[in-house]
């Protein structure tokens, strides 16, 4: 009985592994199956019941007449094993467009912001392209041997001597983003020493594609990050608002100019006793200078480091016309401040918005 049970293991090992190894992938890339079904005996004709002439098949199961099996080909042998290729879409402003057959994201953009980032990505990768156009871009051939890590990683991963051509096209324009499409354009493997044509691929688009949206997201980051460490750092000259009056100009955004606004302003010994974001302007107080015995000693806590007169001020910021931002300033009853008194504080308050915070000193 023992001998009986251990035959049985041993037969049903024998065929576990013969079944494992017949669903192995062959290194040429396709699926190695059984195709015996193929050269299978034709049956034997379907025979009627007793005392039964014919059978009833209702209209909506009738087999078409003239029906013939044209192709007799397995199409297991034919099927690749590369795993499917998603858009790895990431970052805030990039989204995918499912509509189309091409892969294809849009892009909170412009078309030429957005083919200079293409142009760059390019450059970084040093991959040699075509002159760029103002809605796309051409790689020259880009062969799996070349210097970077994005050919190395571009077509089949069974196959070694494969070389591509792309395009990353702006296919369409709305207000403030556009629809960059990924077009694998010519596709040739290393064939007996000779390159061959082989059909191109969305699913290499796909990963071409999905390079290039990773380069931007970190390309963006990075901008981004530079641009918080220079917020506190905003250049101010002399100008005029866009009403012709002498001003404080700068060519920062105005949300920069408005949140360091009360920074500088303490920093001058300037106290704000309110603003208004919908007017866009800050008030603030130059307080009456110490009299008397402590005046000796001096406060540089309290007394301003602008020549102003006592009192009660405005700070109107308004967007230019031409970009950018202004600083007019006026008395306590909205008069606009001359332009003698303008220039003379102007030193210290464009002195104090380039300092920023990251270079103040404790008071």
């Amino acid at each position: 009985m023992l001998n009986y049970l251990r035959t049985i293991k041993i037969i049903s090992l024998s065929v576990s592994s013969a079944l494992l190894l017949a669903a192995c992938a062959t290194t040429d890339g396709t699926e190695d199956i059984d195709d015996r079904y193929m050269r299978s005996q034709h049956g034997p004709d379907l025979q009627l019941p007793p005392e039964t002439s014919e059978v009833k098949v209702n209209d909506g199961y009738r087999v078409p007449e003239g029906l013939v099996i044209t192709q007799r080909e397995p199409k297991g042998k034919k099927l690749s094993l590369d795993p499917p290729q998603l858009l790895l879409v990431a970052g805030d402003g990039v989204w995918e467009d499912k509509e189309r057959a091409e892969p294809t994201v849009w892009v909170r953009s412009s078309s030429e912001e957005l083919i200079s980032y293409v142009v760059r990505f390019m450059d970084s990768q040093q991959m040699s392209h075509q002159e760029p156009t103002s809605s796309s871009v051409k790689t020259n051939w880009i062969s799996d041997d070349d210097d970077n890590k994005v050919a190395e990683h571009l077509g089949t991963y069974s196959l070694e001597g494969e070389r591509h051509k792309f395009a990353l096209t702006i296919v369409e324009t709305k207000p403030n983003e556009v629809a960059l499409q990924a077009q694998h354009e010519a596709y040739q493997q290393l064939i007996n020493d000779k390159w061959v044509n082989v059909d191109t691929s969305s699913r290499v688009a796909k990963q071409f594609l999905n390079y290039f949206i990773g380069y931007y997201d970190s390309e963006r980051t990075r901008e981004a990050r530079a641009r918080i460490l220079q917020e506190a750092k905003i250049e101010v000259e002399l100008g005029y608002n866009d009403q012709g009056a002498l001003a404080l100009v700068s060519q920062r955004e105005f949300l920069a100019v408005w949140d360091q606004m009360p920074r500088v302003l303490e920093a001058l010994n300037l106290e704000v006793t309110d603003r208004d974001r919908s007017e866009q302007t800050y008030y603030f107080k130059v307080n009456e200078p110490e009299t008397g015995f402590w005046s000796w000693f001096g406060d540089d806590e309290v007394t301003a480091k602008v020549d102003l007169e006592p009192g009660n001020y405005q700070i109107k910021l308004s967007e230019l016309n031409a970009g950018g931002v202004s600083l007019s300033f006026y008395g306590a009853e909205g008069e606009l401040l001359d332009s003698s008194t303008v220039t003379k504080i102007y030193p210290e308050f464009s002195a104090e918005f380039k300092r920023g915070k990251a270079k103040r000193g404790k008071k």
